[in-house]
């Protein structure tokens, strides 16, 4: 049942809340908005509600969503499940293979992936990566981030620098940058500015080079109308399955 306020309330108040034919806890968070909405998490309901949304209306709008819900937190808790292990032994997902993760102990560090019959493995070597290590998976994201920028910089560049020239662009791309963000793969400014999230150096080939073609073809157009998209195509084809595979796998290359 919902809890009833016991003070007035400030701007924003959040609320715990307990619905008993619910999968999860449900937080309430009431503030000076004009309608109401629900965000789900993994392990969380959020709904968002005006100041003076009563609780009875509240339940109504639940309700009416419930089909929604359940099926966003099915969503969410197996996208949460198949997230980045990167503990010893854990598993990740690594150029569209799954992949083991295995730590060894090592004065310098380094990933090496090993390619077996049996499967794929990374192995990140570095310091703090002992047997039983309190901080070791820090550790072995902390060198794992280091080298997939190490990779994003020897590749993405020159990749990009050759289809701007390609594209008779070249003189407009101006400098590329790399920056892990959560909203976007990648951007492109009008002042010829590219910026990528390094984390897609975990992604399949053909992915990152449908960012590097996606993120230049701006340089043409600085829009996503029927022309830019055109301009893709003719570059990158299969450009549709890269994006649809983004989609899908996107929350499997995030640390």
């Amino acid at each position: 049942m919902f809890l009833r306020r016991k003070s007035a309330r400030p701007v924003a108040v959040v609320e715990e809340q307990w619905l008993d034919d619910l999968p999860l806890e449900c937080r309430l968070v009431r503030s000076q908005r004009k309608s109401l909405a629900v965000h789900v998490s993994h392990d969380q309901i959020e709904v968002r509600a005006p100041v003076f949304v009563s609780e009875a209306e509240i339940k109504r709008f639940l309700d009416k969503h419930r089909r929604w819900v359940l099926r966003k937190v099915e969503e969410k808790q197996q996208r949460h499940s198949e997230r980045l292990d990167l503990g010893d032994g854990g598993r990740i997902l690594y150029k569209a293979r799954d992949t083991r993760v295995v730590h060894q102990l090592a004065s310098s560090p380094a990933v090496t992936v090993i390619n077996k019959t049996d499967g794929q493995t990374l192995r990140i070597s570095g310091q703090g990566l002992e047997a039983g290590a309190p901080d070791s998976q820090a550790a072995a994201a902390r060198i794992l981030r280091q080298w997939l920028q190490s990779q994003a910089k020897a590749y993405l560049p020159q990749r990009t620098q050759a289809l701007a020239d390609y594209l008779g662009v070249g003189d407009k791309l101006k400098e590329v940058v790399f920056r892990k963000t959560r909203s976007k793969w990648g951007h492109c400014t009008s002042a010829g500015r590219i910026q990528y999230n390094w984390l897609i150096m975990l992604a399949p080939d053909g992915v990152i080079d449908y960012m590097i073609s996606h993120e230049v073809c701006h340089l043409l157009h600085m829009n996503h109308s029927k022309a830019y998209w055109q301009a893709v195509s003719r570059v990158c084809p299969d450009y549709q399955r890269y994006v649809g595979w983004l989609k899908q796998h996107e929350h499997r290359l995030w640390f």
